[in-house]
Formats: structure tokens, sequence, C-alpha cells
């Protein structure tokens, strides 16, 4: 454990920095404590605008010894969602104490994506059944849903219209009622589908074929479509923007939605899983944490410490990335100063077991996190919080 006062790159050369801000549809910031769904909302910003995480130096709340990550956790009313290898584990948010597991009838279960709706815990996974709604408290099973054999393996909710999208392995979106699992329309596009972010007024679908479309929210109606050079690894958008894309090792996109997806901004940076959106923003973290300026065509605000594959979050103005064995919090306008280094950017990093993998989660006042274990090092939870 311990704090830093280590610079910070930046290519702008001036003091201060664009102040972060949620930029969903609706203008209201969210008023949450928690972290719902995988990316945080259905625009994918992978920001809350409150204060819920910690600032200064951090301790382990809890750590738990897990069969492996899966996929990104969430945490929602008191109860941390960890999609492990072997089972979905619903774990005290406080304490790390097991309250339930669902392993999909077959370990290894391997989850592919789980989100927190109203009550109500959805996951998905390859085998069968292929998406699963359960009870948030007791973890029984109020419904199944499998359409194929490919396995759902995207997943998002729509809050305001209380509809489901999933996503499978053989290219079909699904709208579905959160309450019964009625099939409202479906949609085929080419390759598995991976991702989904939401904004006015289209659904966006990325596809593992390197597509990403523009679809209608109500019906499935295409709107455009878009063929990137490579693996989608990350997709977001925001209020009055397009779609915000990143395929393996660069580049990142904005695709702007009014021209048929065509590309507005083009930059050699990319992130793993997810970015962070906020404000004027785009934080990217693919082998280094990195903040674009979405207004000046991607321009590159500032840079911070090198980043594993795991996606970053954001609450308040501090930014949470991994590195191989670390998390690290940092101010969210990358510290203050003139010139090439900036003291104060990070403001506290702390040293986990294993390699931080899936992306993390910022909740009730602590940094959630899952990581891969190698050699003698286990696989884990942890809970950080403020010491």
């Amino acid at each position: 454990m311990g704090t830093g006062t280590a610079g910070i790159a930046t290519l702008a050369g001036c003091q201060g920095a664009p102040k972060p801000r949620y930029v969903g549809e609706s203008g209201e910031e969210p008023d949450t404590r928690w972290w719902p769904q995988p990316e945080f909302d259905r625009i994918a910003s992978c920001y809350n605008p409150r204060s819920v995480g910690p600032r200064e130096v951090v301790t382990e709340r809890w750590s738990i010894d897990i069969s492996g990550p899966s996929s990104r956790p969430v945490v929602a009313d008191g109860i941390a969602y960890l999609p492990t290898a072997t089972a979905l584990r619903a774990v005290d948010a406080k304490t790390g104490e097991e309250r339930w597991r669902e392993n999909g009838g077959d370990e290894p279960m391997w989850p592919r994506r789980v989100l927190w709706y109203d009550g109500t815990v959805y996951v998905t996974q390859i085998g069968e059944p292929a998406l699963i709604a359960l009870d948030a408290e007791t973890g029984e099973r109020e419904w199944t849903f499998t359409p194929s054999r490919s396995g759902i393996r995207a997943l998002l909710s729509d809050p305001e219209g209380g509809d489901l999208y999933a996503g499978d392995g053989r290219g079909n979106v699904y709208a579905l009622d959160t309450d019964t699992s009625e099939l409202s329309w479906q949609r085929q596009v080419f390759g598995p589908v991976i991702a989904f972010a939401q904004s006015i007024p289209e659904l966006l679908v990325a596809t593992e074929a390197g597509e990403v479309y523009g679809l209608s929210p109500d019906d499935g109606r295409g709107y455009w479509r878009q063929k990137l050079p490579g693996y989608i690894e990350s997709l977001a958008t925001a209020n009055g923007r397009g779609a915000f894309v990143s395929v393996f090792g660069g580049p990142t996109v904005e695709l702007e939605s009014e021209r048929a997806g065509a590309v507005q901004w083009r930059r050699d940076t990319w992130s793993s899983d997810s970015f962070v959106v906020a404000g004027r923003t785009l934080i990217a973290a693919g082998h280094r944490l990195t903040a674009l300026d979405i207004r000046s065509g991607g321009d590159r605000q500032w840079t911070g410490g090198k980043t594993a594959q795991c996606g970053p979050a954001a609450a308040g103005d501090t930014i949470y990335a991994a590195s191989e064995d670390r998390i690290t919090a940092y101010d969210f306008g990358g510290g203050i100063g003139v010139g090439p280094v900036r003291p104060g950017a990070k403001r506290w990093s702390h040293p986990v077991e294993g390699r931080p993998e899936q992306g993390l989660v910022v909740a009730d006042d602590a940094v959630f996190v899952l990581t891969e274990g190698h050699e003698d090092e286990a696989s884990k939870a942890y809970a950080l919080e403020a010491a």
C-alpha cells in the first residue's frame, strides 16, 4: 500500500483540465452508490458522478479466494455479484461473506455477463440456460431464456424502457421484457454479439467480426453499420455523441451516427474491456492510462501509468486503473502543473495478488476487483476502502 506523487505526461502543457460530469442523455446525474451494470449504466460510461470510491490511502475491506475471474462484477443493494469460473457468487459487499451462488447447471459455469435491475440479477453463460433471471436477495431462479446453443455473450438493461437486450454467439440481438422474458423483437447482425451501449436514438451493437451497428431500440430496425479493422474491445456513447469504439491494439474512434457511422476522429490508442466517459473526456486503458478530449477530435489531454488489460472505472473526481499487480487511483484531471510532469496525479496505489482482469467497479465507498492467479498465487476478489 502506498501513496505517490508520480509524474504524469501531458501533451497540452496547460494548467488544469476539463472537469468530469455525467454525460447521460437525461441530463440528470444518477443518484446511486451502487454499480448495477457491468459498465455502470446503459451508455457504458463507467462513471458515477458521486464520490463513492476511496480518494486517499486504502486498505483491504476484505479479500476472498475465487476460482478465477469470468466477467466484470456488479454491486447493488449491499451485495457484490462476482462472476467466477465455476459460479456466480453473491457476497456481502461489507464483509465478503457469501449469501448464495448459481452454478448455471454444470460447472464450470463461466458467466459471460451479469447485471442487476429492480431486484433481479441477470446472468449469461455459453451453456444452457443461456440467460438466467435470479432473485437478487435469495438467488432463486425467476425465469430462463435459451434461444440457441451458442450462449448469450452481451447483456444490457434499459431502466427507462424496461427492456433487456441480449446478444448471442450467432449474431442475434434479442429485446426481452425484464419481468416475463417475453420477446419484443429479434434482429440478426454479422458476427457474435459482444457489447451494447444505448443512447438517443439508437442501440449500439458491437460484434466479434469488428462491426458496429446502430439499431432502433423499439423494433431492431437498422440505422447504420460500420466495419472496423480488428477485434472490438470497448464500446460506449454519450449524450449528443456517436459511438466510441476501441479495437485491440488500436485505434480508438468516434463513429458519427448522423453520418451513417462514419469515422469522426481516430487516435492510435486503445482500451481493454471499457472506457470511462465523463464530460469531454474519454479515458482509455490499453497499455497506459490515456485521457482524450472528445470535443477536439480525440486530442490527448494527459497520459498516466502503465495498465493491464482490465477496464478502468471512475467516481467523482477520481479514476481507478489496474496494472499487472496493483490498483491505482488518479486525479481525474491528471493533477496540476505546467509542462510534461504533473505532480499529484497519483492519489494512491495498492498491491493485489494475481493479475487484475475483466474491469474495476466502484461502489459503496470501495473499489471491487477480481484477479487471476498464476504459479503460487491465488485468484482473488478484493474490496478496497479508505484506510
